[in-house]
């Protein structure tokens, strides 16, 4: 496997994951098992964890899900 393939792989297991993860969280939250604290806390701490592993990755992947993270955090987009 290329670089660049590789690259791309876990881009999309990451991004996957996080779309995954995304839709659980949110219909915890519509059929209130989270309230908005506990799901903005969940958000908050899922960035800071990527945050944590990201290390020098000049990728673009762990940006990509950063965004995806933060426009959780977005009180303007929250669902």
């Amino acid at each position: 496997m290329s670089d660049a393939s590789a690259i791309l792989s876990a881009g999309a297991v990451a991004l996957s994951c996080s779309a995954t993860i995304a839709a659980l969280v949110g219909q915890l939250r519509r059929i209130g098992v989270l309230s908005d604290e506990m799901q903005r806390e969940i958000y908050e701490d899922a960035l800071l964890m990527l945050e944590e592993s990201q290390g020098d990755d000049e990728s673009g992947v762990f940006e990509a899900a950063r965004e995806l993270i933060e426009m959780h955090l977005r009180p303007d987009l929250k669902a």
